[in-house]
């Protein structure tokens, strides 16, 4: 019986060695492939989002396994201090992923809200050379891949003063329609030789597609460059330099990304607009300052073809963006104590910013129009035409007393008499307010030649707004 005891307890012992090594192989068996560096657990294991592995039985090794505690950026890296460092070279692959996952917890670290759109509104022409305008051979999209152009001038949405660059649109394509499907997406081309001192990834809130969204800047010389704005793809040259943060040269007619629509605008450092009367007010985008005609710098006969693009027909066709005079209405105006363009403090020039922007300027497609323009009419930022267009805020100083101005919805119609579709080309003919229906009324008046009292009222007629009441606000310049 004893000797039976003892094989009994050998046999046990035997079963639970084997086992343990089988429970051991099959927890090494499910351990995370290399990518990159760095082991990670295979995809069907992580949680939800990619953001951290599913735990496991096996224990790492130190220096051969990560720690599933630390958190992960995809499948890049893992750690803050490996993942900080592989951004640093890699930037365009931290920037691609993190768009579409800012609650991961590196992507807050590596790309904060107030770094990204720092990073957007920084202008740097390291590495350019020379001064003064070069002439442009290259269209920025193939003339036969154009739909239509629009000038700089436009108000619309959060762009409450006159924005500062204009659209291209591709054939085929409705702003603000798909950028996900990639068939729509058409070559954007380089205007003329320079150097790409920038490639930022937009911030998240302004970004326009999954795929990537990217501001580019182009220096020609050290004081005359282009900015385009919501390129989806980059080349693979521009994809490198976004990731290196090194300059890059690129020669005209270069492709050097893609999108079916983007922004484009020309500046010139050497030219300062006269119709910003504090031009301090501008410091979170001092390039407004110095834009210049987007039609202009062509050479022939690439100016006149992107002109017959056009939809603008009145002179000028490049639109214009600075309204204003000093001691008049007329051009935009800032909440007193927001910092002007920047707007209030708490937004970090995100979503919202402009809130505190007001605009009594002139459309952009047809400047004979009248146009009010608030970042907050109702906790919206909208625009309106005037009923009667007018009085002419040109005319208007502090000698006028209170104005009212009813607001009206506006369109416009064709050279043929047509309403625009705003989908497909067409000659701007007219456009026009809808003075059947009155939407509210504004009341403004000039304090001082830098300073109005201004108030709105959505839903009333002029006949019920007596007077300011305590919700009014002062703006100035």
């Amino acid at each position: 019986m004893k000797k039976e005891r003892y094989l009994l307890v050998f046999l046990l012992l035997t079963a639970f060695i084997i086992l343990r090594c089988a429970t051991q192989e099959t927890a090494e068996e499910r351990a995370a492939p290399v990518v990159g560096g760095v082991q990670q657990e295979p995809m069907e294991k992580q949680q939800p989002g990619g953001n951290a592995p599913a735990e496991t039985d096996s224990e790492p090794q130190k220096d051969e396994k990560p720690s599933f505690d630390a958190p992960w950026l995809s499948n890049l890296c893992q750690g803050e201090e490996k993942c900080l460092s592989f951004c640093q070279n890699n930037r365009g692959q931290c920037e691609e992923y993190c768009r579409g996952n800012h609650d991961n917890e590196l992507c807050r670290i590596i790309f904060p809200p107030e770094e990204e759109k720092k990073d957007s509104d920084r202008q740097e022409n390291s590495g350019c050379s020379g001064q003064g305008t070069v002439t442009f051979t290259s269209p920025p999209m193939p003339l036969g891949d154009i739909e239509l152009i629009e000038p700089i001038g436009l108000m619309i949405g959060g762009h409450v003063t006159p924005i500062d660059h204009g659209y291209y649109y591709a054939k085929g394509w409705v702003a603000p329609g798909n950028r996900e499907d990639t068939t729509k997406f058409r070559d954007v081309l380089a205007p003329a030789s320079g150097i790409v001192t920038s490639v930022e990834s937009m911030p998240e809130e302004y970004s326009s597609s999954s795929i990537g969204d990217y501001r580019i800047i182009i220096y020609h010389t050290c004081t005359f460059y282009t900015i385009y704005i919501h390129i989806n793809q980059l080349s693979e040259k521009l994809r490198k330099a976004a990731d290196t943060r090194e300059k890059v040269a690129v020669k005209a007619g270069e492709v050097i990304g893609k999108a079916p629509g983007f922004d484009f605008s020309v500046h010139d450092d050497e030219i300062t607009l006269p119709g910003f009367v504090v031009p301090e007010s501008y410091v979170a985008e001092p390039w407004k300052l110095h834009n210049v005609d987007m039609f202009n710098y062509f050479a022939e006969p690439t100016r006149t073809q992107l002109l017959d693009k056009n939809v603008r027909q009145k002179e000028p066709r490049g639109g214009k963006i600075d309204h204003d005079i000093d001691g008049k209405l007329v051009g935009n105006w800032f909440e007193e104590n927001t910092n002007g363009y920047f707007g209030k403090a708490e937004y970090q020039r995100l979503s919202g910013y402009w809130s505190t922007h007001l605009a009594f300027a002139y459309d952009g497609l047809d400047p004979s129009l009248l146009i009010v323009s608030m970042g907050d009419y109702d906790g919206e930022a909208q625009q309106f035409a005037v009923k009667g267009n007018a009085p002419d805020p040109k005319e208007v100083d502090k000698t006028k007393g209170i104005i009212k101005y009813e607001l009206v919805r506006y369109g416009y119609l064709t050279d043929k008499n047509e309403e625009w579709s705003r989908q497909n080309f067409a000659k701007i003919g007219k456009a026009y307010g809808h003075e059947e229906q009155v939407e509210g009324v504004v009341l403004v008046e000039m304090i001082s030649d830098r300073k109005i009292k201004f108030e709105a009222f959505p839903g009333k007629t002029a006949s019920t707004v007596n007077g300011f009441t305590e919700k009014a606000k002062i703006y100035v310049r």
